[in-house]
């Protein structure tokens, strides 16, 4: 038999890995997971969108030789299953490049240990012009008379850690590919990174975390965003369970966030937009405390209205990779078919508290501490809404007509209950064509003011009663109806 080493050609396969599928956000939080997994605290993320464009991520974590350098910049510089330390979240021994060079044309990767400063970088250029596997290696002054300057004082902050690593971005073409104005796009996709990742290092951002670090945007701190609002009086964490996975532990524990109604214009920030409250419902997939996947039901069950509250953390190790199938850009996973029935009976139970807090069984369906404009009602016939007949609001109206005008004031009210748009409701929803929250604080002063201009209206208690109904409740703040008590 005749055995051939075969090389691959540097420039074509360089070049094929480059379309993996990396987006910008994920591409930049592969070095970041790097940083992570070398043991760094303050990763700085240095940043310009105008010419000459770069992007350079500073960490303080434990550097490398010159030798580790070169190895680090191999294509496959790790064997994929080999064991990894429990705080390891790379996988694959590609990310470092592929996720660089999906994005520009020159990676560099300058690195302090020992005292002493290595640098190398990969330039398509260059490697095209060689055709061959052409890693450029530099010496320290190189480095400062190219990027000291370049990049104000990155190399003077590299040398004030003890140790650390430089990773450089340069020469962008997929990133701004086809852009009119590219100084707008790379703002734009700095931006998007940004809240990206404050959700997926959220556990890394807390600053009272086992963990913590320090991650920057330009000098400016990124804020953790919490997808469960753990620290929110209105969440209802539910009991923690583990399911055994090849003689390791999955850790899965459901959440319920707090109504619409208990979040704060800050807590919405936190979730993002009231969409994203319908959306990013389901299960959180974290890997050594990294989110990696989020907003699926893994087909355990669907995307809905009622379920928009259930939110379940599934934290596995790095051990289970293979089983869990995630790719390169930690993107992507497959729920093992060996845990599927145990997770959907811990799904069941989260979507069914989820949808208590807007329904239980019984005929007045909807119950919380609030009183209700619209009561949902069931009977053995049907489900309908109705107009609740008991609220003070309804009754001084009421008094307020002569016979013959309640008498039509009535039918009128039959009329909307027997009305009401279940199904063309139901298409927006699922369509998210709506959200059905907007601003009516006017049109709720406004009806305040009128009912308090009805004849032997007690103000006060008109204020009371109106500050238990949801849709005052909501405004209560704007209205000052508290302060009117």
């Amino acid at each position: 038999m005749n055995v051939q080493v075969v090389e691959p050609r540097a420039d074509i396969l360089v070049e094929s890995t480059r379309s993996i599928g990396y987006t910008f956000e994920s591409a930049l939080a592969d070095i970041i997971d790097n940083s992570i997994g070398n043991g760094a605290t303050h990763i700085d993320v240095r940043f310009s969108s105008i010419d000459p464009r770069y992007i350079a991520i500073l960490d303080d974590g434990c550097g490398m030789t010159q030798d580790e350098l070169i190895i680090a910049m191999r294509y496959g510089s790790k064997n994929v299953n080999d064991q990894r330390a429990e705080s390891d979240l790379g996988r694959f021994g590609l990310g470092l490049k592929t996720a660089s060079l999906s994005q520009c044309r020159k990676l560099t990767v300058i690195s302090k240990k020992n005292d002493i400063i290595s640098a190398a970088s990969w330039d398509l250029d260059f490697i095209i012009e060689q055709q061959g596997w052409s890693l450029k290696v530099y010496d320290y002054d190189e480095m400062l008379d190219q990027y000291n300057v370049a990049i104000p004082k990155i190399l003077d902050q590299l040398n004030s850690y003890e140790t650390g690593t430089i990773v450089i971005w340069e020469d962008f073409d997929k990133m701004l590919e086809g852009a009119s104005e590219p100084d707008t796009l790379f703002d734009e996709k700095i931006s998007i990174a940004r809240s990206h990742l404050e959700l997926i290092y959220h556990n890394f951002l807390d600053k009272t975390s086992k963990s913590p670090i320090e991650l920057r945007f330009n000098y400016r701190p990124l804020v953790a965003k919490d997808p469960f609002l753990t620290k929110h009086p209105g969440t209802q964490p539910l009991s923690e369970e583990c399911i055994d996975l090849e003689g390791h532990k999955v850790k899965v524990k459901p959440y319920i966030l707090p109504y619409l109604n208990k979040l704060s214009p800050s807590d919405i920030e936190l979730l993002g937009t009231l969409e994203d409250l319908r959306n990013k419902q389901g299960i959180y997939v974290y890997r050594n405390n990294r989110l990696i996947i989020w907003g699926t039901w893994f087909r355990l069950d669907t995307k809905n209205e009622l379920n928009k509250l259930a939110r379940i953390r599934v934290d596995i190790p790095n051990s289970l990779d293979h089983i869990w199938d995630i790719d390169i850009k930690k993107s992507t996973a497959s729920l093992p078919n060996s845990i599927k029935q145990n997770l959907k009976f811990i799904v069941e139970r989260a979507i069914g508290s989820s949808k208590r807090v807007y329904i239980y069984q019984g005929n007045k369906l909807i119950n919380d501490e609030y009183d209700h404009v619209w009561e949902l009602r069931k009977t053995k016939e049907e489900t309908f809404f109705e107009i609740n007949k008991e609220l003070l609001i309804y009754k001084v109206f009421l008094e307020s007509l002569s016979a013959e005008q309640a008498k039509q004031f009535k039918a009128l009210i039959r009329l909307m209950e027997v009305t009401v748009p279940f199904k063309a409701a139901y298409i927006l929803l699922a369509k998210n064509e709506e959200t059905f929250d907007k601003d009516y604080s006017d049109e709720a002063k406004n009806i305040i003011d009128n009912l308090s201009a009805l004849p032997g209206v007690d103000s006060r208690k008109l204020y009371e009663e109106l500050n238990k109904i949801d849709f005052f409740a909501k405004y209560s703040k704007v209205l000052n109806l508290g302060d009117k008590l």
